[in-house]
């Protein structure tokens, strides 16, 4: 099978099951064994591991913290209030995972240029994750205006606003899918690199 056709394959693996779970804890769980593969298969390679590694950190403090999010908070607010925890929570998880990768890719310039894709394109996939967020919590306060002390009869039209609401299940499962593509990309280049024979001199 081509490499392209593998790719092809796990971008609609990976969309498919998160699409089709529609929980942001099961979007945490898909994604870690993303990485728990791609840190397996490349443990021969100490700067990439490294990297993965610490991804990995990062989704299972995310994974406790949805657990938590939904003792606590589910079902004791309103949809409104939320909305604003789980939404913050992601956006405020994003941006770190985003400072993180930037900062992995200035490292990796330097240091290791073949490394630096992976971490820049990881980079920019989690800046529209943070779009993502973004835009369903700011479509949460403008759907909620009367909450905010707003008068009912003049903010009532914009009770319809919902489509992040209503689809964000499919945009984080194209990124989450673009992501996995990335990290398995990144993985197959530099496997090949190091399966390439050395040329005797």
């Amino acid at each position: 099978m081509k490499p392209f056709t593998k790719l092809l394959l796990i971008f609609i693996a990976v969309g498919f099951a998160v699409y089709s779970m529609k929980a942001p804890i099961y979007e945490t769980i898909i994604f870690i064994a993303c990485l728990s593969l791609a840190f397996y298969k490349t443990t021969h390679l100490p700067k990439m591991s490294v990297f993965l590694l610490y991804l990995l950190l990062f989704m299972l403090i995310e994974l406790i913290a949805t657990v938590i999010l939904d003792n606590f908070v589910y079902g004791k607010y309103t949809g409104f209030t939320e909305n604003i925890f789980y939404f913050s929570f992601a956006l405020i998880f994003d941006i770190c995972i985003c400072l993180y990768c930037r900062k992995s890719a200035i490292y990796f310039l330097r240091e290791e240029p073949k490394l630096f894709d992976m971490a820049n394109s990881l980079f920019y996939i989690f800046i529209l994750f943070c779009f993502v967020d973004l835009y369903a919590l700011g479509e949460n306060f403008i759907r909620n205006l009367d909450r905010l002390g707003f008068p009912e009869e003049q903010v009532s039209h914009l009770w319809g606003i919902t489509h992040m609401y209503y689809n964000i299940e499919i945009y984080k499962s194209i990124l989450l899918g673009l992501s996995s593509i990335c990290l398995f990309a990144s993985v197959y280049a530099h496997r090949s690199e190091e399966e390439l024979p050395v040329e005797k001199e």
